[in-house]
């Protein structure tokens, strides 16, 4: 019976904590409710087209620039970097020129459902919930692929790239190509993969102790990057179909210079 208890109990314990959204910025880490935020901030509702879902979806949420502003971030500089981490380790980074290209909102419900309630979302083999936060982009449109929709957010982290990714940086004097390409990794892919161990940890690392070049074929790689449920059922991976074939050549040059820069442990 004691056992019986110790394990419900543990079940229920993440059902009953409240979700907290963390802010780290100037030195400072700071928690914050939602009750909080709506003490700062005026909750708004918004319509948009969620490719996350694949339909029209309604929400209620703040303006993000606005909680920024309202959670003690400074003003972004051009070579400042926002740190977005979901609690499955997602960790996609958001640039202060994307954040003056399109309005994001950070979203905490579904418009007609109580806070922190979402329909379930397909993700891999299984379902999840979006909650406690997840970050929309109302106005993006068809360039919705070219922004990170992170949800299950739990933390919001300032850093300059350079400091905290340096290992994932292509050498000085690396081709036109490799530049593109680590601009598209960083964009695209560093919020699942690491490079040298430093990105995201949703998905494998790609340069040690291996690189994923070595061991891959390179029409292999292509066809998975564009398309990865034509190699595994239900890949947590989305399909990159929107790359050109020059983009993608220029993605593999640029793993392929990290051949030549790989950590060691």
């Amino acid at each position: 019976m004691k056992l019986w208890l110790f394990l419900f109990s543990c079940w229920l314990w993440p059902v009953l904590a409240t979700p907290v959204l963390t802010t780290v910025h100037s030195g400072q880490s700071q928690n914050w409710t939602l009750s909080q935020l709506q003490q700062q901030l005026p909750v708004q509702q918004v319509s948009l087209d969620d490719p996350s879902y694949n339909q029209h979806k309604s929400y209620r949420g703040f303006n993000f620039a606005a909680l920024l502003q309202k959670t003690g971030f400074p003003p972004l500089q051009d070579d400042d970097t926002l740190v977005l981490t979901a609690s499955d380790g997602y960790a996609p980074t958001l640039s202060a020129a994307q954040l003056q290209q399109q309005q994001a909102m950070l979203v905490f419900a579904e418009a007609d459902k109580p806070d922190f309630e979402f329909t379930p979302l397909q993700q891999g083999k299984g379902l999840i919930s979006p909650a406690p936060f997840y970050l929309v982009w109302p106005g993006a449109g068809k360039a919705a692929e070219h922004f990170a929709w992170p949800y299950q957010l739990v933390k919001i982290e300032l850093i300059r790239f350079q400091d905290r990714y340096a290992q994932v940086i292509p050498a000085a004097g690396a081709s036109a190509q490799v530049q593109q390409g680590f601009a598209l990794f960083k964009q695209n892919c560093l919020k699942c993969h690491s490079i040298n161990l430093q990105g995201g940890v949703l998905g494998p690392e790609l340069n040690a102790p291996k690189n994923v070049t070595e061991y891959w074929q390179r029409h292999d790689l292509t066809a998975f990057i564009k398309n990865p449920e034509s190699y595994r059922y239900q890949s947590k991976m989305p399909a990159f179909g929107f790359f050109s074939d020059a983009e993608i050549d220029a993605v593999l040059a640029y793993l392929q210079q990290m051949k030549q820069q790989k950590i060691k442990r």
